[in-house]
């Protein structure tokens, strides 16, 4: 499925079942080189350059704290969530927790805020863990502010597009946690005159079975939340039917793309049954 649709068809398998690699398999792989470049932007504590601290925001039905601190050593910005010693909410830790493990898995990917590192001496009170800082603007922001739609600007379109199937391939092999919602274009920021494009406050749930047809049935679910971002992004609607791209004025490549994302489960009920046999 993901040569189908891949602008560049060199990053994509060979189209068959062997030729699929689990993330599990890239996990372990790359374990050695994941852990060296996790050393080597490792944030070990922060500082706060002598002026007031700026708090991004306070999550009062837990007590964590997120702001802006900076590298003691290399003083570069990190967002600093400061997380209660005393903490007694299991699940949203779980949760944070699968938030460490999926971005520090994904610390090869562009497309993500790395995980940096922890602190758990310094503060008395809290545990301190950095992640990266990656600024930009939100796509669903803009195009509500100009009150517009990507209809028209297609090489803008299939940049982002491009860009966007990348980061969804990111999670999908990279990764061996879930999602635990869906992505959506508010997820999606821009950058750099829209030369960037990254992910932000994606939600990772547990890890996923190490089995091929559970990442099967992954790829389906990315495969269809790919079409109905391109789609939000061509109509600047978040209740667009799956047809709505039917009527779009658009390349008949690109409805090609969208119809097969769409139907990405049947595919995948094919090759299952295939694999069966």
């Amino acid at each position: 499925m993901w040569d189908k649709i891949l602008y560049d068809p060199s990053l994509g398998g060979n189209g068959t079942l062997a030729g699929i690699k689990l993330p599990h398999t890239y996990i372990k792989q790359e374990k050695a080189a994941l852990e060296k470049e996790f050393a080597q932007k490792r944030v070990r504590g922060v500082h706060y350059r002598k002026q007031a601290v700026k708090v991004l925001k306070v999550y009062p039905d837990t007590g964590i704290i997120k702001e802006i601190a900076y590298c003691a050593d290399k003083d570069f910005p990190v967002e600093n969530y400061k997380i209660p010693k005393e903490f007694p909410h299991y699940e949203v830790l779980t949760q944070f927790f699968n938030q460490i493990g999926a971005t520090k898995e994904l610390l090869f990917s562009k497309y993500l805020p790395s995980y940096l590192g922890f602190d758990d001496f310094s503060d008395e009170k809290y545990n301190q863990y950095f992640f990266e800082i990656k600024r930009g603007r939100k796509l669903k922001g803009l195009l509500e502010e100009t009150n517009r739609t990507l209809l028209g600007f297609e090489p803008l379109f299939k940049y982002w597009a491009k860009e966007l199937l990348y980061a969804l391939r990111d999670i999908t092999y990279k990764s061996t946690y879930d999602l635990s919602g869906d992505i959506t274009l508010r997820n999606v920021f821009v950058s750099d005159v829209g030369i960037k494009l990254y992910l932000k406050k994606v939600q990772f749930g547990d890890q996923r079975d190490d089995t091929l047809e559970y990442h099967l049935q992954t790829e389906s679910r990315m495969l269809r939340m790919y079409a109905r971002l391109l789609v939000e992004m061509l109509t600047n609607r978040e209740d667009s039917h799956p047809d709505d791209f039917e009527q779009l004025e658009i390349d008949p490549e690109i409805k090609c793309i969208l119809y097969e994302c769409y139907h990405a489960k049947d595919a995948t009920d094919i090759k299952e049954q295939e694999s069966y046999e």
